[in-house]
């Protein structure tokens, strides 16, 4: 007896050191006394100024960086960064951020600190124009509103699943045109009923909102749920909240129009074309693809989808897919792909990882997409020519 009860508290060490291992090497909000080296690794989270003029990333080094795209030039403002913490404000020049101390700042691309409090460390935050609304995650998807004294709930309805559990952050995406917020996390693909599942309950292991839930920033509460999804799902709303679009790991995409959010539509998948949902067919049957519209794919191209960005205001939007260095150009609303384009190699962007799944950012007021690196800590820029439907390299920024 004594054998096995040495053995399991020997696995349960074990266990035990495993665990920490694993939350070392995905949670960037250790300690301060942990510093990082010279090295700039790998950006985790980019974020781009709606004038196109600049992007903030954090990385896994635990670096800050304000990269001046109009320049062509980069400047290290931390060493000491929540490599989650990256976010650009809509509509201004100033941006958030946490330091290692829990601290987190709203700062001008001038140095100036317009807002400082104290935070728990945040697993994905916005903040409105106003900056009057700030709505945090952490690291068990759980969602809040304001901090200090006025902090409060909006999602806290289970452990699971979550950033550790599934590896990736809760995208959310802000509308402020119509006060929406937009959360994007791993879905099991059931509908409930919001009526009858609160969002803030105790005592409760798996969480029903931690999927695609739409939510109203104004009264904190849900809006709707839009079921359908597997597993990983990244998802994100048009500036004028008017589309949803979302994909996952289970390669299925999906968009909305939130004017009727009790009807989904899917998005063409790059050969097998667009899903009949309505038919008696059995489900092999390839008469269950209406491939009317497809365009030629590249051989490469992935429909898991790692991330979604719009890139021209609310009409034109990306999917990125999974390890692949192509992505498809869709119109908001029409199901078929229209174009498809090659980011390029060397270097290769940031899409062989959903826990860097935020470190892809678009400015769909400027036309800019920005990604990350998959092996260095540098960003590359392109730029979106609605009229001639290209997307041009301007810089790789080292």
């Amino acid at each position: 007896m004594d054998g096995i009860n040495n053995k399991a508290r020997t696995l349960g060490l074990i266990k035990a050191l495993l665990k920490t291992a694993f939350c070392l090497l995905l949670v960037g909000c250790v300690s301060s006394s942990q510093q990082p080296g010279r090295e700039l690794k790998q950006a985790m989270v980019v974020s781009v100024s709606s004038d196109g003029r600049y992007a903030i990333s954090t990385h896994k080094s635990k670096h800050l960086v304000l990269w001046n795209i109009e320049q062509s030039s980069r400047e290290i403002l931390s060493t000491n960064a929540n490599i989650y913490s990256a976010y650009f404000i809509h509509d201004r020049d100033a941006f958030l951020w946490q330091d290692l101390n829990d601290q987190v700042r709203v700062q001008t691309v001038d140095g100036d600190v317009l807002k400082q409090f104290e935070h728990f460390p945040t697993y994905g935050h916005v903040m409105d124009t106003s900056l009057e609304h700030y709505i945090a995650s952490d690291n068990e998807w759980n969602i809040f509103h304001g901090y200090g004294n006025e902090i409060r709930p909006i999602k806290k309805d289970g452990s699971s699943p979550s950033f550790l559990g599934s590896g990736k952050l809760l995208h959310l995406s802000l509308s402020e045109e119509k006060g929406f917020l937009l959360s994007a996390g791993s879905d099991g693909d059931e509908a409930f009923d919001i009526k009858v599942h609160p969002p803030i309950l105790d005592n409760q292991l798996f969480s029903y909102y931690a999927g695609l839930i739409l939510w109203d920033i104004n009264t904190l509460e849900p809006i709707a749920q839009l079921p359908d999804h597997s597993f990983k799902t990244d998802a994100e709303i048009s500036l004028d909240g008017k589309w949803i679009v979302s994909g996952d790991e289970n390669a299925l995409a999906l968009y909305w129009n939130t004017q009727n959010l009790e009807i989904s539509y899917d998005l063409s998948a790059s050969v097998l074309g667009v899903y009949k949902r309505n038919t008696d067919l059995p489900i092999g049957d390839p008469k269950k693809w209406d491939k009317s519209q497809l365009i030629a794919a590249p051989e490469d191209y992935s429909d898991i989808t790692v991330a979604l960005a719009f890139i021209n205001d609310s009409q034109e939007f990306l999917r990125f897919g999974y390890r692949s260095h192509w992505v498809a150009l869709f119109e908001a609303g029409n199901p078929w792909p229209q174009k498809y384009f090659d980011l390029g190699d060397d270097p290769y962007p940031s899409t062989a990882s959903y826990l860097r799944s935020l470190s892809i950012a678009t400015s769909p007021q400027a036309k800019v997409l920005v990604t990350g690196h998959r092996y260095d800590g540098g960003i590359t820029v392109y730029r979106y020519d609605p009229n001639t439907r290209t997307l041009t390299k301007e810089w790789v920024g080292e």
